[in-house]
């Protein structure tokens, strides 16, 4: 490789690019980024894809996409860059396109459980709660003791009116963490309406027997002995 007047290859570009990424000094890393692909245009679609979080960091979100882009112009089998691509049209609220994104990822890369899940996210921006639920369901295949995706199912099945299928996901969190409060608060609302609230008044007891302080689980035992 060719060097530069400031005597440093591609390599050597990408090398503090990547020193200046991990620092989170991502205006230095860009800077780093656009010296290797000057020198190399055509140089691993993991540097633009780099090059695109880097932006993301900063909150350029079009600069991200051209980027990632641009990186699977080099490498159409990039799972990671057209991740990031789903990234960045998510930032820009093109939540079409963010879905479509995160589907060729997980085209690519069957095991990748954050694109699933915000391939999820992706989907109730659009009011699509079913299909959201569908994501979330392999993201937890994946990773099944993960609360993150169970509360967000969880609260997909509650605007789908579908409250025992969301305290079937409550209890599965409980499950993994006895102590989840919000999980308790929420299954307490699901019971609500079920109309079951013997059983909501035991979610939220057992809330202030964690939480003796907790507004929410008090301000429901008010209404509910009303």
């Amino acid at each position: 490789m060719l060097k530069k007047a400031d005597d440093r290859t591609s390599s050597e570009w990408i090398e503090l690019g990547n020193r200046y990424f991990k620092l989170e000094n991502f205006q230095k890393a860009i800077e780093s980024y656009e010296k290797a692909v000057k020198i190399d245009p055509e140089n691993s679609s993991v540097v633009w894809s780099n090059m695109g979080v880097a932006y993301e960091n900063l909150g350029n979100f079009k600069k991200e996409v051209e980027c990632c882009i641009r990186a699977i112009k080099i490498d159409p089998r990039d799972s990671w860059a057209r991740y990031n691509l789903g990234v960045g049209y998510g930032k820009l609220q093109n939540y079409q396109r963010a879905i479509e994104c995160y589907e060729e990822t997980v085209k690519i890369d069957p095991g990748d459980k954050t694109a699933f899940y915000n391939m999820g996210l992706a989907y109730t921006k659009i009011g699509n709660y079913v299909k959201a639920i569908e994501s979330w369901e392999k993201a937890v295949e994946l990773d099944p003791k993960n609360n993150k995706i169970l509360f967000n199912m969880a609260l997909a099945y509650t605007k789908l009116t579908n409250d025992q299928k969301a305290i079937e996901i409550y209890e599965k969190i409980i499950n993994i963490i006895p102590n989840n409060t919000r999980a308790r608060i929420k299954m307490g609302l699901a019971y609500i309406n079920l109309g079951n609230n013997q059983k909501a008044i035991k979610c939220f007891k057992f809330v202030l027997k964690i939480d003796p302080q907790n507004k929410e689980a008090k301000d429901y035992l008010k209404k509910l002995n009303k």
